[in-house]
């Protein structure tokens, strides 16, 4: 299989001004799948990883992260680069030559972004914008009667790993930017995340998944202001949800990934939550039956403390290290991780 590189190595150490983040960004190659495929599924067989020997954990938004085994397991998934056959390649090329381009962003928004906030940080495989452009450039086309506004600023407020972009005292700027329907959703998206990541939320969802919801009460991460999110703007706001969490998933591997990474687990149980309740509003498109064979990858990574924990230790012993890391970062910034489900009737 001849194989290519990545467009571009993430995690090149650069300072980064912070008035050059915000700004149009080229997607990376699995992002350009999931955007012109609408769906998320293995690539195995497209592409192979190798371990990038330079990665630093401490580069990006997962620096804060305390636990060993947390940061071990993190490591191992993170510094591994794809390098895609040539015919993949050429197929996800074609396909996001039919997406249409999406609207520029708004030139207050970016701003806002640029002079009052500091993206200035690696994420998960790249910039803050790689991952901010993706949501955006994916609810644009794949959930057209919402507002992509939303899911360019859901890091605004906070990212799951205490990483405040934005100071509260800017919180009144933000305000003014947008709607008030954006402005709740931008509110609400850190706690609804880390609700989604403990597990508690989906859960208690499927208790009463018969039921009709009227609301759900819950603490905004920043200062822990009591906010609420209506049943219409519950449903939509758990579709950018989803969203979110497709840039998140594995490129590979789902056979062992599925039910102890602590992003694709959630994702299936909300994909499959949404559909059961027919308030799938936006276009993903998820099927465990493209789960592929393993591919070749680096041997090297195989002897690694969060290869073995991501391979050996049971997927729910996964899943709570996860839980309790998060549950960890509110409890460090004072977030009351309480919430209220209110039912019709």
């Amino acid at each position: 299989m001849s194989l290519r590189t990545k467009e571009k190595d993430a995690f090149a150490d650069e300072e980064k001004p912070i008035k050059a983040v915000a700004h149009w960004v080229p997607l990376n190659l699995l992002r350009k799948s999931r955007l012109g495929s609408a769906k998320a599924y293995d690539h195995g067989g497209d592409a192979i990883l190798k371990e990038n020997p330079n990665f630093q954990l401490d580069g990006t938004i997962f620096k804060s992260v305390k636990s060993p085994l947390a940061r071990a397991a993190l490591r191992a998934r993170l510094c591994m680069e794809p390098y895609w056959s040539d015919g993949a390649v050429a197929a996800i090329e074609k396909r996001i030559l039919a997406i249409p381009r999406a609207p520029d962003y708004d030139a207050g928004i970016i701003d806002f972004m640029n002079t009052d906030c500091d993206f200035a940080m690696e994420h998960a495989d790249g910039s803050f914008m790689d991952h901010l452009q993706f949501c955006y450039e994916y609810c644009a086309a794949h959930m057209k009667t919402a507002s992509p506004n939303v899911l360019l600023l859901h890091s605004v407020l906070g990212v799951g790993t205490n990483y405040f972009p934005c100071a509260v005292d800017k919180i009144p700027k933000l305000e003014a930017l947008l709607t008030p329907q954006e402005m709740i959703h931008v509110s609400a998206f850190p706690s609804v995340l880390r609700l989604l990541l403990t597990g508690d939320l989906l859960r208690d969802l499927a208790k009463r998944a018969s039921e009709t919801i009227a609301s759900i009460t819950m603490h905004r991460v920043i200062d822990n202001k009591l906010i609420v999110l209506e049943a219409d703007d519950f449903w939509l706001h758990l579709n950018y949800q989803l969203i979110h969490l497709l840039d998140f998933l594995p490129l590979l591997d789902w056979a062992k990934a599925v039910r102890g990474d602590a992003f694709l687990a959630p994702f299936a149980a909300l994909h499959a939550f949404l559909k059961t309740k027919d308030k799938l509003l936006a276009t993903v498109d998820y099927d465990l039956k493209d789960v592929k064979p393993s591919a070749s990858s680096d041997k090297n990574a195989s002897l690694s403390l969060g290869y073995l924990i991501t391979t050996y230790i049971p997927s729910d012993i996964q899943l709570a290290i996860g839980a309790r890391q998060v549950r960890a970062f509110s409890k460090a910034v004072g977030h009351d991780l309480s919430y209220e489900l209110h039912y019709a009737g």
